[in-house]
C-alpha cells in the first residue's frame, strides 16, 4: 500500500473513531446499561415534530444499530472504554428487546436477534447468542398485519435472518418459520397475472423500492427459494421484480416513489435517489438477485440503477454537499456505501471522494454531521444518524471486513 492510500485509510479510521468517541462520551448510563438521546420526528398535535428522546432496542435508530457500529470499530481498535460501551448497549438491548415489534430487520426483533448473535459470537458471550436465538424462535408466524410485510418492519426483513441463522445453527424450526412467512407474503400479494406487489403503506399504488417496496420483498422470496427450491417463492419473487419493471421510468432511468405524500400535486413521476426509495436501493436488490440467479435482466437493471446512483453522488459532490446529508438511509453516505460492493475502481474512487468531502466539510471544521432528519438535527442511530456515518467510514477502510448493513443479514459470514 502506498503512502497516499495509507494516509487516506488512516483518515477514514480516525473519522470513524472520532464518531465512536463522541458516542462513548454521550452515552447515558444506569447501572450496567447505557443508551443515547437525540432528535426524532414524532407525531405531536396532529403533525410530526422534532423531539429529543431516548431510543429503543432496534437496529434502525436504537441501541442495536449503535452497538453494530461500535463493535465494528472495536475490531479495528481494542479500546477498553469502547468495549464497556458495547457491553452497556447490549445490556440495554437485552432489557428492552421484548418491547420491539415482531418483524423487520431494522425495526423489529429479527435485527435485534442478529445483533445479539453477531456480537455474542465476536466477544465470546454465549448468553447473548442464546438469547438472540430464543428471540428469533419467539417470532410468531401465524399471520401478518399490513405493516408487517417489508424489510423495515415486516416479514421480508425477518426471512433473511432466519435463513442465515438456519445455515449456521441448523435448527429446523428457523427454516420452518422462514417458509411460513414466505407463504404469508405470497398470500398477501396483490396479483395481476405475472405482476405481484404488496400494500406495505397506505397509498394509491403499491410501492417500488428496497425498504418498503417490491425490491426488498422480492429479494427475500428469492433467497427463500434458493434454500427451499419451492417454485411458489420463485414465482412470487419474479412477480415482485416484474412490478418494478412495469413501473420503470425510462426518461429518469429510475423507479417512481408512489407514496401519496410524494406524488401529491405532481403531474409526473417523482423518483427517489436513496437506499430507501429509488435507484440506490434497487441497485442492491439486483446485485444480490444476480448473485443468487445470474441473468442478463438482473445485470442490466443493476447497471441502470447503479449509473443513476453514481450520477446522484457525483452531483452531490459538485453541489458541495448542499442538498444531501451523511446518513446511510437517504443520504450521500448510503449511496456511496452501495457503490462499494458493485465492483469497478471508478465506484470505489467516487465513494472515497464522498468520504474525503465529508471529512473536509464536517470533521476538519468541527461541524456536527448532517443527519437524515429533515433539518439535519443530531441523532445517534445507525440508519439516520452518526453511527451509520461512522460505519460508512469503516466500510471505506475495509469493505470486505465490514459488510454492508444496508442488506438484512445475520452478518456472521
Amino acid at each position: 500500500m502506498d503512502a497516499t492510500a495509507t494516509t487516506t485509510n488512516n483518515n477514514f479510521l480516525e473519522t470513524a473513531w472520532n464518531i465512536g468517541t463522541h458516542l462513548m462520551r454521550t452515552s447515558i448510563w444506569h447501572h450496567k446499561s447505557c443508551t443515547w438521546q437525540g432528535y426524532s420526528f414524532e407525531p405531536l398535535n396532529g403533525t410530526y415534530q422534532p423531539v429529543i428522546k431516548t431510543f429503543g432496542p432496534d437496529v434502525y435508530s436504537g441501541t442495536s444499530g449503535i452497538a453494530l457500529f461500535l463493535m465494528a470499530l472495536y475490531s479495528e481498535r481494542k479500546d477498553p472504554i469502547l468495549l464497556k460501551t458495547i457491553e452497556g448497549s447490549i445490556e440495554q438491548v437485552r432489557s428492552t428487546m421484548n418491547q420491539a415489534s415482531n418483524h423487520g430487520f431494522y425495526a423489529g426483533k429479527p435485527g435485534i436477534a442478529a445483533t445479539l448473535i453477531k456480537l455474542g459470537a465476536a466477544l465470546d458471550k454465549e448468553e447473548w447468542v442464546k438469547e438472540g436465538l430464543e428471540l428469533l424462535e419467539s417470532i410468531p408466524t401465524d399471520s401478518l398485519q399490513s405493516y408487517e410485510i417489508d424489510i423495515i418492519s415486516g416479514a421480508a426483513g425477518t426471512i433473511p435472518v432466519l435463513l442465515d441463522a438456519y445455515a449456521v445453527f441448523e435448527k429446523q424450526e428457523l427454516l420452518d418459520k422462514a417458509i411460513a412467512l414466505g407463504n404469508l407474503l405470497c398470500s398477501a400479494a396483490v396479483k395481476n397475472d405475472t405482476i405481484w406487489s404488496w400494500a406495505t403503506v397506505p397509498s394509491q399504488k403499491n410501492l417500488t423500492g428496497f425498504s418498503h417496496g417490491s425490491s426488498g420483498i422480492a429479494l427475500a422470496l428469492l433467497q427463500l427459494h434458493q434454500v427451499t427450491g419451492n417454485p411458489s417463492f420463485l414465482e412470487a419473487s419474479e412477480g415482485g421484480f416484474n412490478y418494478e419493471r412495469q413501473s420503470f421510468d425510462s426518461s429518469q432511468q429510475n423507479w417512481p416513489d408512489f407514496r401519496d405524500d410524494v406524488i401529491s400535486g405532481s403531474a409526473g413521476n417523482i423518483c427517489g435517489l436513496a437506499w430507501c426509495h429509488g435507484a440506490p436501493g434497487i441497485t442492491i436488490s439486483r446485485l444480490k438477485a444476480n448473485q443468487l440467479y445470474p441473468n442478463t435482466v438482473f445485470a442490466n437493471e443493476m447497471k441502470i440503477a447503479l449509473t443513476t446512483t453514481a450520477n446522484s453522488v457525483y452531483h452531490g459532490l459538485v453541489e458541495n454537499l448542499s442538498n444531501t446529508n451523511y446518513s446511510i438511509c437517504h443520504g450521500i453516505a448510503g449511496n456511496a456505501d452501495i457503490m462499494l460492493d458493485c465492483g469497478g475502481i471508478e465506484y470505489q474512487q467516487l465513494a472515497e471522494a464522498v468520504g474525503n468531502a465529508g471529512i473536509s466539510k464536517y470533521q476538519d471544521n468541527n461541524i456536527p454531521w448532517s443527519t437524515g432528519l429533515n433539518s439535519g438535527q443530531y441523532t445517534p442511530g445507525l440508519m439516520m444518524g452518526i453511527a451509520g456515518t461512522g460505519y460508512f467510514y469503516l466500510r471505506l477502510l475495509n469493505k470486505d471486513k465490514h459488510k454492508s448493513v444496508l442488506v438484512p443479514a445475520l452478518g456472521l459470514s
